[in-house]
């Protein structure tokens, strides 16, 4: 019975230690600027092209973002005769993504519990989106510079879907060897936390960004 008991703390303080809650490193650094509500009365159709559901998230974030630093904001435009007279820019926006892993992270899984452990570094993880932004002016019939907008977002965590690889400490590392192989890639399970935590922020530096080119051409 003892031994049982004492298996039974052993899987519960392994099955809760082996997992790492997701951190973001540099989100800090993607801060939308100071705008001034009373400069951005104009009214923007927003045309997008999107590959991803993760891309889409990201531009329903930046048309609210324009709603509430008051502007008026068409999306999705759909750009003819009769919607042109109703807006002042058209802002055609074409995005991309990627989500990558890391090599460093069959450091972190190998050789396990020995040295590294995922659930105190967590797998390093890459998400890269860019925003190429071409504005339209419709009433000066201008077209302003093209604006790029990269954004490349450092984050970690770890799941009990690959961390259960560390039970080799107890052998010879040979599944925390080959798991940390198959874990230098991206884990896709974890996307939606990550959208969930960056959609808004990244959404208003965005917007922040587009709106400023906006106000300044309009001569607010």
């Amino acid at each position: 019975m003892r031994r049982i008991l004492c298996s039974l703390l052993c899987v519960v303080i392994f099955t809760s230690g082996c997992s790492h809650q997701l951190t973001m490193q540099n989100l800090d650094m993607y801060k939308a600027g100071f705008m001034n509500s009373a400069s951005a009365k104009v009214v923007v159709g927003i045309v997008a092209t999107t590959n991803k559901p993760e891309e889409e998230r990201l531009l329903v974030a930046v048309a609210n973002a324009f709603k509430r630093d008051g502007a008026t904001i068409i999306y999705p435009f759909y750009s003819n005769e009769e919607s042109l007279k109703k807006v002042d820019f058209v802002a055609k926006i074409a995005t991309s993504s990627e989500f990558k892993g890391s090599g460093m992270n069959f450091l972190v899984n190998w050789p396990g519990f020995l040295i590294w452990a995922p659930a105190l570094f967590g797998y390093g993880y890459t998400a890269a989106f860019n925003f190429d932004v071409d504005i339209s002016d419709i009433k000066k019939n201008t077209t302003l510079p093209r604006i790029s907008i990269p954004v490349e977002l450092k984050f970690r965590h770890a799941a009990m879907g690959r961390t259960w690889t560390e039970i080799s400490w107890f052998e010879v590392g040979v599944i925390a060897f080959i798991g940390g192989i198959c874990f230098t890639q991206y884990d896709s399970s974890v996307t939606p936390s990550v959208m969930n935590t960056v959609e808004y922020k990244v959404g208003d530096y965005v917007e922040s960004k587009i709106l400023s080119a906006v106000i300044s051409a309009s001569g607010q």
